[in-house]
């Protein structure tokens, strides 16, 4: 049985990330489509709830909205800069305040943060005791917090990653094809992740060659099958691992952002899918023809 597949909210947007607004397009609109396309979940981001809550709407509305076409799984994107001081990290701490409160009234379950992205030589141990600290707090609503491997941030590998969330009940990770596959993270390091540490997997892909940095690069991706990523590798080493979430699905780029709201969810949808069903396909053809 394959998968379900979640929207990643930068996916459905209709913009690029950070501009002045989460979104170009109404946010019943946006459910409305990713329902349409096949999506049986979303990951929203707290500046879209900001939003929303900014406009009027009610936190009872949005989580009608996502029950009401069946989006079962969601989570809450993505929050970054919570391990430093002064002025930015009191800007931090809002943030993560509401990105707390936009995972209740969605129903979220989990919140994706990232570590490092500026190079600021955060010491391991810093960044270990406050990353233990925010998901303290988050914790007091119930939520988990799954830090994402970032190519070019200073949680980039496995090992590093591993060793944050050490020891904290409600810590993952999230596994982005795009950085594994960027960060030349060997496949066979995610077998080293107990699967229930596996809170989020996103999915997509790239060229094989670089538009820029990396920082620069990891906005202009392609849609699943599209690129050079080998995501038929990438979908066996987490059967492998035991990993068997619903597969977000995460492409940031201007083209996608152009379209029409209802064609980039369907195209963002159909060609993830069907990579999952190549992938299928090819398990089933093996494990027929091992000898019985």
């Amino acid at each position: 049985m394959l998968p379900g597949l979640i929207c990643s909210s930068h996916t459905i947007s209709g913009v690029m990330p950070g501009g002045p607004k989460a979104s170009r397009h109404d946010f019943f609109a946006r459910v409305e489509a990713c329902a349409a396309a096949g999506y049986t979940g979303m990951c929203l981001h707290f500046r879209d709830y900001a939003e929303q809550r900014a406009a009027g709407i009610g936190d009872a509305s949005l989580k009608a909205c996502l029950d009401g076409v069946g989006m079962t799984e969601r989570s809450v994107e993505f929050l970054t800069d919570w391990f430093v001081d002064g002025e930015a990290g009191r800007v931090a701490r809002a943030n993560e305040e509401m990105a707390i409160e936009a995972a209740s009234a969605f129903g979220a379950t989990s919140i994706n943060v990232g570590s490092d992205l500026q190079g600021r030589g955060i010491p391991r141990g810093t960044l270990r005791s406050r990353f233990r600290a925010l998901c303290e707090r988050a914790g007091r609503s119930g939520l988990s917090v799954a830090l994402e491997i970032v190519a070019w941030s200073d949680v980039a590998d496995i090992e590093t990653a591993l060793e944050v969330i050490d020891g904290i009940p409600n810590a993952g990770l999230v596994l982005d094809s795009w950085h594994i596959f960027r960060g030349k993270v060997p496949l066979q390091d995610l077998l080293k992740i107990p699967s229930d540490r596996v809170l989020c997997v996103q999915i997509n892909d790239a060229d094989e060659k670089l538009q820029g940095p990396l920082n620069v690069d990891t906005v202009h991706r392609k849609l699943c099958g599209q690129g050079s990523f080998d995501l038929q590798a990438f979908c066996q080493t987490l059967d492998a691992a035991g990993i068997k979430l619903p597969l977000s699905v995460e492409v940031i780029s201007p083209e996608l952002a152009a379209m029409d709201l209802r064609a980039a969810a369907k195209a963002s949808f159909d060609t993830a899918q069907t990579v999952l069903e190549q992938f299928q396909r090819k398990s089933e053809q093996a494990l027929h023809s091992q000898p019985r």
